[in-house]
């Protein structure tokens, strides 16, 4: 467990990893069938205690250990009186702790049968055991025939619950095309990738890890390259983004510069620099085009809002030791391009978001200021890679990666669940899905936030980490209050105290 500030990180580990922990662990304890045996009994307790009334259990089975899971949770709820059916989805031979669990079932007379697409179901929970993490995508016909059975009976009011991760979903990257849309997943052993990022993040449902006993080795093992970290918001409640301290003044919190807002994209700087002041900075300034000075003084009048192109405006605006965000707005004109070459070249902090993405990518020769941020989306990730936006989607720690290491700064990758990595590359996943996020607007309020963070933190990811984690944790909290369709962008600003 590593800390960000006064914050706890759970690990999170790719498929290499969790097979060297699983290999520790029926090591130390003396075979792996045991340890498939508490996978099932912590599979019954999980279930029954978020679902005590249910009486009826559908189980579908795959032929690896994935399925033996299920099998032996199968014998435990026959076993605790209740009505279990198993649905057969071996398209191979069982074999070793598989075909162990499997003649258990067949001991304890479960009932098993061959899945068929046809197959009534009347069970009150369903159980995704067909796939584990060694799946691999594209799922087969007769597998995505099984993906598509299982979200009928959830669609019809049966409760999902997925063994490991909802089968469909590549455990590596989250990535998947079509995918159990699961209630609750229980992850075994530890967490893995695919259950927090992209398209896996949100096919979990409610997402429960349970060590199976594995806690005890971790401190002895050494997972290089395989372990990321997963920062859980809902730790946010009891601080905020820049603690103010007693003894303190506006230059104790630091200036943020907010460079954008071309014809037509006014609003997108007047948020990102209403957010950099809502969120801690001590002075905060807007340079924009003239039409909009007006409208940043009636919205904001502590920010203080200067025509771009005004002949003094470095002087005014620009102080030695501030924070640019340099972007929103920005535009693709000769005005945005202009002002993308004056701040490149004042060498400061910078994030980088929007059109200042754009001008990037079309610059091969810039070299970022040291301390600088950079956020895309997918597609703009894309762009900067010259990679195509699915191959991002598919990969994307590496995209962040390779940007990290190409800029030389720290990379905020937006998405479902966002990514936040350095050149040296640490990476972390922050965040959970938002849809209330699904706005235009959304990103110049984040790069807002990160301005003023970068500006009070003295580590460059920390202060990413904490922008992105209260913009996703404040954007839930927002969303309860005034709704997802109701909310704006801005509103998320109302709920950083």
């Amino acid at each position: 467990m590593r800390h960000i500030g006064a914050f706890s990180t759970q690990p999170v580990f790719n498929v290499a990893s969790i097979r060297q922990i699983e290999k520790a662990l029926f090591s130390f304890e003396g075979n792996s069938f045991t340890v498939m045996e508490r996978a099932a009994q912590a599979l019954f307790k999980h279930i029954v205690t978020k679902w005590p009334d249910a009486q009826h259990f559908v189980i579908l089975a795959g032929a690896g250990n994935n399925g033996g899971d299920g099998l032996l949770l199968a014998v435990l709820l026959k076993q605790a009186g209740l009505q279990v059916l198993v649905l057969d989805c071996a398209h191979s031979p069982r074999s070793g702790d598989a075909l162990r669990a499997f003649e258990a079932a067949q001991r304890a007379k479960v009932n098993v049968e061959l899945f068929s697409i046809e197959q009534v179901c009347s069970a009150a929970v369903v159980v995704d055991g067909v796939l584990g993490i060694g799946a691999r995508l594209p799922l087969r016909e007769d597998l995505q025939c099984v993906v598509h059975w299982i979200n009928q009976t959830k669609h019809k009011g049966a409760a999902v619950v997925a063994i490991d991760l909802p089968t469909g979903v590549d455990a590596d990257t989250g990535y998947a095309q079509q995918c159990v849309e699961a209630d609750l997943t229980i992850s075994m052993v530890q967490l893995k990738i695919g259950n927090l990022l992209g398209r896996g993040g949100i096919a979990a449902g409610q997402l429960i890890n349970d060590s199976l006993g594995s806690q005890s080795i971790m401190a002895e093992m050494s997972l290089a390259g395989g372990q990321l970290h997963w920062l859980d918001v809902r730790q946010f409640v009891k601080q905020k983004p820049c603690p103010r301290y007693l003894d303190s003044h506006k230059g104790s919190y630091g200036h943020v510069a907010v460079v954008g807002g071309d014809h037509g994209y006014g609003g997108a700087a007047l948020m990102a620099s209403e957010a950099a002041s809502k969120t801690g900075a001590g002075t905060v300034a807007l340079l924009t085009r003239w039409e909009h000075v007006t409208a940043s003084l009636v919205r904001n009048p502590n920010v203080m809002a200067f025509d771009a192109q005004q002949e003094q405006v470095l002087s005014l605006g620009i102080r030695n030791h501030c924070v640019l965000v340099l972007g929103p707005g920005l535009g693709r004109a000769r005005w945005g391009q202009q002002l993308f070459t004056q701040m490149m070249a004042l060498s400061l902090p910078t994030v980088l978001d929007a059109d200042g993405l754009f001008w990037l990518s079309q610059d091969s020769e810039v070299e970022l200021p040291i301390g600088s941020v950079i956020t895309p989306h997918l597609g703009e990730a894309a762009r900067l890679l010259g990679w195509q936006i699915e191959q991002v989607n598919r990969s994307p720690i590496k995209a962040a990666l390779l940007l990290a290491r190409r800029y030389r700064c720290v990379v905020v990758l937006k998405g479902v669940t966002t990514l936040v990595v350095n050149e040296r590359g640490d990476v972390y996943m922050a965040g959970k899905s938002e849809p209330v996020l699904s706005k235009g607007g959304s990103g110049d309020v984040l790069s807002g936030m990160l301005g003023a963070t970068l500006a009070y933190y003295k580590d460059t990811l920390e202060a990413a980490l904490m922008a992105v984690s209260w913009h996703n944790y404040a954007a839930g909290e927002m969303a309860v209050h005034k709704g997802v369709h109701c909310g704006q962008p801005y509103d998320v600003l109302d709920y950083l105290d």
